[in-house]
């Protein structure tokens, strides 16, 4: 039985130009970079950064008394002026991730929401993925900071 969560959002402040922070974070295969729960990213669709574009990649994330590794196929939805969406797949759960980046005065301002329905009743799991996420999407955001840190 699917069962969908409570929509996560997260913002932060990166100082780097909007137009190559969103081109860093469209482009999957920067995650391994940015996004300590991601590696070994394959293109397997498309060409670059294009709606119908998939890539696959190895995820792992610990949760303190387990840790999840799951195969995870990921394919642009919608890419638009500084926004995409990608629809995310694993053995867990399905996922909408949307980003967006706009200009703010320290560099760029970076917006995240993630809409994800889980496979099967998460049990606690789901009470609490609200707030792992945000922790998670935080911690990623802080890398991408070091990223284009001047």
């Amino acid at each position: 039985m699917a069962r969908s969560v409570r929509p996560v959002t997260v913002t932060a402040t990166i100082s780097g130009d909007p137009d190559e922070v969103f081109a860093y974070v469209a482009d999957t295969r920067n995650d391994p970079v940015w996004n300590a729960n991601v590696s070994e990213v394959a293109q397997t669709a498309g060409e670059g950064v294009e709606v119908g574009s998939q890539f696959e990649f190895t995820q792992t994330i610990s949760t303190g008394k387990r840790t999840l590794v799951s195969n995870v196929t990921t394919t642009v939805a919608d890419l638009g002026d500084r926004r995409i969406a990608w629809d995310v797949d694993d053995k867990y759960q399905t996922r909408r991730i949307t980003v967006s980046v706009e200009p703010h005065p320290d560099g760029s301002k970076i917006t995240q929401t993630t809409e994800a329905t889980f496979k099967r009743d998460p049990g606690w799991t789901g009470l609490l993925y609200p707030m792992l996420a945000k922790r998670t999407f935080r911690s990623q955001f802080d890398a991408l900071k070091d990223v284009f840190r001047d």
